[in-house]
């Protein structure tokens, strides 16, 4: 009986004993440094096209970037759904689904914060939250930081893993939320600004023209008597200052609030009649701008008549160039007449038809009636696409610009001239 009972408390202490084994086996951590491969987000080379939703998010799980894949493209979805950086998404996605797990590391909470990866819930975590929403399986990261030395390479942890990782590749994304909004707003270069009037805050008007286009400096109207210029080029920074514009931030424009005691506005007119309206106000630390472009009647048919008188130049001086042609053709036809008077051999009738093909090849084209009817409804269906552009794409939004962006718009007459003395 005695027998029985040890060999039963036998049986149960090895089956007790087999079972902690195994469990202590299955929770045994990866061994640090221990080399590893495979990609950090299987199958996402493949799911690219199938992503959905960029979620990133900082210490305290607050949000930096909402991005999301609408019908009419990507948005960041916490700015008011502004559209977003495309080129930016695809090359960070492409980003994850090139890395590669390189070598395992520590799997202790207390040590995570050295590779800021972290719990991302504590306020004073340093890593980044990644999150992708469309692929097959979930994926959700924590990226720390680089790990600096020879090939780039980052400390990244699995959300739902203790273990985390050193990835091959730059995987960190951009932490500031308006770096992925898309940031060309508009471009009007220089060279086809004809005028600009800024109006400021207390009213005063500055005006700058540029007739001739030819021409590299800009016209300044008006600048007072006993004063000068600080440099022939001074007010060229106004001109170009509708060039490549793009925002720090944007706004839905019902909830853009100019104050009329810093508000600033200007008018851009260029040489073939398209005009752009800039409003420019600070608010809370920023310049906020938006924009509206129209056609000037005025200006297209200025435009129109220098094309005209251009056409109406060219051609009367091909008539030219084809008149004096015929009188010299004409003069020496005469001349070898007289000299075959004197002359028995027979005219070569192969010669004389191919210099007068040769002649006639050289004849200066007469360029066609300028159709000032046609070049006008050419010129204004190319402006009306422009206008049509440029406003469904600004309309519904107020821009934070650039401090120095804004700078070159808010100018007054005394910013342009040299100091008093």
């Amino acid at each position: 009986m005695m027998q029985k009972r040890l060999l039963s408390l036998l049986l149960i202490t090895v089956a007790v004993l087999g079972i902690g084994l195994i469990l202590t086996q299955r929770q045994q951590p990866i061994v640090e440094g221990v080399s590893e491969s495979g990609p950090l987000v299987p199958g996402l080379s493949n799911e690219l096209n199938e992503i959905k939703g960029l979620r990133i998010t900082g210490g305290g799980n607050a949000v930096i970037a909402e991005l999301l894949r609408k019908d009419s493209g990507w948005v960041v979805a916490n700015r008011h759904d502004y559209p977003a950086d495309f080129d930016k998404i695809r090359e960070y996605l492409l980003k994850l689904a090139d890395a590669k797990l390189r070598e395992a590391k520590t799997s202790k909470p207390e040590n995570y914060s050295r590779l800021g990866v972290e719990d991302l819930s504590a306020a004073e975590a340093t890593g980044l939250g990644v999150e992708l929403t469309g692929s097959k399986a979930p994926v959700k990261l924590i990226v720390g930081i680089a790990s600096g030395g020879g090939a780039p390479g980052t400390f990244v942890r699995r959300a739902d893993e203790a273990v985390s990782y050193l990835v091959s590749g730059d995987v960190i994304p951009d932490k500031e939320g308006a770096n992925w909004l898309s940031r060309a707003v508009m471009d009007l270069p220089s060279a086809e600004v004809y005028s600009v009037a800024v109006t400021a805050p207390d009213k005063s008007v500055l005006k700058i023209d540029k007739p001739d286009g030819s021409q590299f400096n800009f016209n300044v109207a008006s600048v007072p008597r006993g004063r000068e210029l600080s440099s022939e080029s001074a007010a060229n920074i106004i001109a170009g200052a509708l060039s490549s514009v793009t925002l720090e931030d944007a706004l839905p424009i019902a909830e853009a609030t100019p104050d009329p005691a810093s508000t600033w506005t200007a008018q851009y007119l260029s040489y073939d009649g398209f005009a752009v309206d800039a409003t420019v106000w600070d608010k809370d630390t920023k310049t906020w701008a938006t924009f509206a472009a129209h056609v000037d009647e005025a200006q297209l048919d200025a435009w129109l008549a220098r094309e005209q008188a251009k056409a109406d130049a060219a051609r009367a001086a091909a008539e030219a160039e084809a008149a004096a042609r015929a009188a010299s053709e004409s003069q020496a036809t005469e001349t070898a007449t007289d000299d075959s008077a004197t002359d028995t051999a027979p005219a070569e009738p192969a010669k004389e038809g191919a210099d007068a093909a040769v002649a006639a090849a050289d004849t200066p084209a007469i360029p066609p009636p300028f159709d000032a009817e046609k070049a006008r409804a050419d010129k204004r269906a190319e402006l009306d696409q422009r206008v049509a552009e440029l406003n469904e794409k600004t309309a519904p939004w107020a821009y934070a610009l650039p401090s120095w962006k804004a700078a070159n718009i808010k100018k007054k007459m005394d910013d342009l001239l040299k100091p008093k003395g």
